[in-house]
């Protein structure tokens, strides 16, 4: 995984970045459910500092895919 910052390095075990890139995925889905599941407008606004709810799925959807990729 690279981060544009150059003073910041991340590193994750495979098995982290796998289970990482899952719980991202499966709050993304929350955050689009339309069912009984979704998180709650309080939740999702907690998650997101401000970021609606779209962008936030498509942020978490994004850096899961990510994350798969490099594995």
């Amino acid at each position: 995984m690279s981060v544009i910052d150059p003073a910041v390095s991340v590193r994750l075990s495979a098995s982290d970045a796998r289970r990482l890139s899952e719980l991202l995925a499966e709050t993304a889905h929350l955050l689009e459910d339309t069912g009984p599941h979704r998180l709650s407008d309080d939740q999702a606004g907690a998650l997101g500092r401000g970021a609606g709810r779209t962008e936030l799925a498509g942020w978490a959807r994004g850096l899961a895919a990510e994350l798969r990729a490099q594995l």
